[in-house]
């Protein structure tokens, strides 16, 4: 009978320490704090980007039909605080996905071609053709200008250079790459058909692994010195660190919100995520 009781209590007993998560839960580096959410008068919003000479941020709207050209598409334009102050800030495109602004030029991946927009006036400069692409999705710029676009549909690596696009990396690893970050000397891009976060060298075109088992990996971020953000279109964040361990850092999947292509800004030290079916954008305060 002593046995039992003793028994009965170290049960007793670990289940309570199984239940604090402070005890067997490591705690990760990085916190989420909802700040604020938009109303939900976007339209299918797939990516966020913060100006920081304006301090506005831009939110490409996708609107009613992703497979096709019908140039519903839109950018809007939000405050710091998150009130939409023009909602149809830029109309005419596609399926707008993917930003990126230098020098004062707002870049967009629109299906198969990248429109600039004047960040100033939002009035639309060019539209550059990317021949055979079916689905640009990110971008980014490095140090002297160039713009690397990401085509999930057709495994490619496009680069933009003095107006002109062309194939950078063709068949990048047979996979779909989709979020693509400029950090350094180097490319970190995330593939949604495998779940793999990797490194890619600029001067060898050779990938690195750094983290995996990110499903339906979307939008990728530099998260302050040391790390990354990478969304899952489910509905999940993630931050990786500089040896690939990560941790989820947020989790909506159970209310059916998206995590489309999301931007963490160094000035507001806010992470921005667009929430596409959902039809906000939800801004979180950063604790690292």
């Amino acid at each position: 009978m002593r046995f039992i009781l003793r028994y009965t209590f170290m049960l007793l007993i670990l289940a309570a320490l199984y239940g604090c998560g402070s005890v067997f839960t490591p705690r990760g580096p990085v916190e989420l704090k909802q700040v604020w959410a938009t109303d939900n008068t976007l339209r299918t919003p797939e990516s966020v980007l913060h100006d920081p000479d304006r301090n506005v941020l831009y939110v490409s709207n996708i609107n009613q039909n992703q497979e096709r050209k019908d140039g519903d598409g839109f950018i809007s334009k939000l405050n710091a605080e998150g009130k939409i102050e023009e909602l149809f800030w830029v109309t005419g495109l596609n399926n707008p996905k993917g930003m990126a602004l230098h020098n004062n030029v707002l870049y967009v991946a629109d299906v198969d071609e990248v429109v600039t927009i004047a960040a100033e006036t939002g009035a639309i400069l060019g539209r550059y053709k990317a021949e055979k692409a079916e689905g640009l999705n990110d971008i980014t710029i490095d140090n002297e200008g160039n713009i690397y676009i990401t085509d999930k549909e057709e495994k490619r690596i496009y680069q933009m250079r003095n107006g002109r696009i062309s194939t950078w990396l063709d068949k990048t690893k047979r996979e779909n790459p989709n979020g693509i970050y400029f950090d350094g000397n180097r490319l970190v891009v995330a593939f949604t058909s495998s779940g793999e976060i990797r490194f890619l060298d600029l001067d060898s075109k050779e990938f690195t692994d750094l983290a995996n088992k990110i499903n339906n990996a979307d939008g990728l971020t530099k998260a302050g010195t040391d790390g990354y953000f990478v969304s899952s279109w489910d509905g999940e964040v993630y931050y990786v660190n500089q040896e690939g361990k990560k941790w989820k850092v947020l989790d909506t999947k159970g209310k059916d919100i998206n995590s489309a292509d999301i931007h963490y800004s160094e000035q507001t030290q806010l992470l921005y995520i667009p929430t596409f079916r959902d039809n906000r954008v939800v801004a979180y305060s950063v604790t690292f």
